[in-house]
């Protein structure tokens, strides 16, 4: 799903706060590395250099690139759990998606920070790597389950809140939807970037408008 790190350590803890803001550095610098170089050319060199750190104090954090991205899934699960419980309108998140693969369909990667999707390089990386590494596969896979157990409950708590009869399977079968729809569009946007925007557009109202019930 299409931000928040870790809660920020408070003021009375100075060296928390450093290595938390080190932390988020090295990882910004991962995920900008991964998307132009890909996980397995960006090496740690390029992002000690990206991060404008040393090797050695990056491994200080992180002991490999493995660890580098479980940790960026892990933030990922937390910005999915800020933006589900935040979620627009049914209109504004059509106009939404419409516009993530617009930007997907150009090569950009979204303006949001902490996010895997932002990039379909990125997200394609990780997935791929889960395919190769049992470990990764299993966080991934329990982030998925957490991410989907969000949006079903705000889709729970908005049939709640607007008098509906609640009903468990639909709104699974809804949520899962809704996974569906946001990242087929963005392998959709690499496979076909040029569909035109009102046809994009109309498909994503009657699909969210399913999500929505």
């Amino acid at each position: 799903m299409t931000p928040k790190s870790a809660v920020a350590p408070t003021i009375e803890d100075p060296a928390a706060a450093h290595a938390e803001a080190q932390r988020r550095r090295i990882l910004d610098a991962a995920q900008k590395c991964f998307i132009t170089r890909g996980f397995h050319a960006g090496s740690i060199g390029d992002i000690a250099a990206e991060a404008e750190i040393s090797q050695g104090l990056m491994y200080r954090y992180f002991a490999n690139k493995r660890a580098l991205i479980l940790a960026l899934i892990e933030r990922q699960l937390r910005h999915d759990q800020v933006s589900i419980s935040a979620m627009p309108p049914a209109s504004d998140l059509v106009d939404g998606l419409l516009a993530c693969y617009q930007q997907w369909a150009r090569g950009e990667v979204l303006p949001i920070h902490g996010n895997a999707i932002a990039s379909v390089a990125l997200y394609a990386e990780i997935n791929a790597e889960a395919h190769r590494d049992p470990v990764l596969a299993g966080v991934l896979r329990t982030h998925d389950k957490q991410t989907s157990a969000a949006i079903h409950a705000w889709l729970r708590q908005r049939d709640v809140d607007q008098g509906r009869i609640v009903d468990e399977e639909q709104i699974a079968g809804r949520t899962l939807l809704l996974r569906l729809l946001v990242e087929g569009l963005a392998m959709r946007a690499v496979r076909d970037p040029d569909l035109p925007p009102e046809r994009v557009r109309a498909l994503l109202a009657d699909a969210i408008g399913r999500v929505m019930g």
